[in-house]
């Protein structure tokens, strides 16, 4: 299990380099990002996890797919999304999106409803998945982490609201500039 590190550290913005080769280090890799992303069964810590927000700047991160299961992806990409935005369903359809590495914060991001992505098995293999939402935007929110985008980027731009969760889990309105900008590396 690995440390996540927090915003603003440095390597959240790197671009991470493709795995040319599906190696012993990069199997005790995507092993890492399981165990850090479920250190217990019952008590997922998330949906996915991107290797940049370990510190590691490769493209591979796990993600919760329809099966529920938790999935190794490397070298992913999308090749086809929707024009329909997750902003077009109902209110009770959409979601707030969080993140490990910026812990306490959510927001809505408008994402492709439905996407499709190519990514590499640990076996080597090249998948095709078409994904629906919640687990597109799973998948997209994981690969900005590999481009150096957070969710915050999101926010930022479309100047949605970004919320704070307080110690008993309820959300208020914050801003941006409440983030701390203190590196923990």
């Amino acid at each position: 299990m690995s440390t996540i590190i927090k915003y603003p550290h440095p390597t959240l913005r790197k671009k991470s380099k493709p795995i040319t080769k599906i190696t012993p280090k990069i199997k005790k890799l995507a092993q890492d990002l399981i165990n850090t992303t479920i250190p217990d069964p019952k008590e997922p810590l998330g949906v996915g996890l991107a290797a940049p927000q370990i510190n590691i700047s490769k493209r591979i991160f796990v993600a919760m797919m329809p099966d529920k299961k938790i999935t190794i992806i490397i070298n992913p990409q999308i090749i086809k999304s929707s024009k329909k935005m997750l902003s077009n369903l109902s209110k009770n359809n959409q979601f707030l999106e969080g993140c490990l590495s910026i812990p306490g914060y959510y927001g809505f991001v408008d994402r492709p409803i439905k996407i499709k992505a190519t990514y590499q098995t640990l076996k080597g293999l090249t998948k095709t998945v078409t994904l629906k939402s919640p687990f597109s935007s799973y998948f997209q929110h994981e690969l900005d982490h590999l481009n150096g985008v957070l969710f915050i980027d999101h926010i930022k731009k479309s100047n949605n609201q970004l919320y704070l969760a307080d110690s008993k889990g309820h959300l208020k309105p914050t801003t941006l500039q409440g983030l701390s900008l203190k590196s923990k590396k």
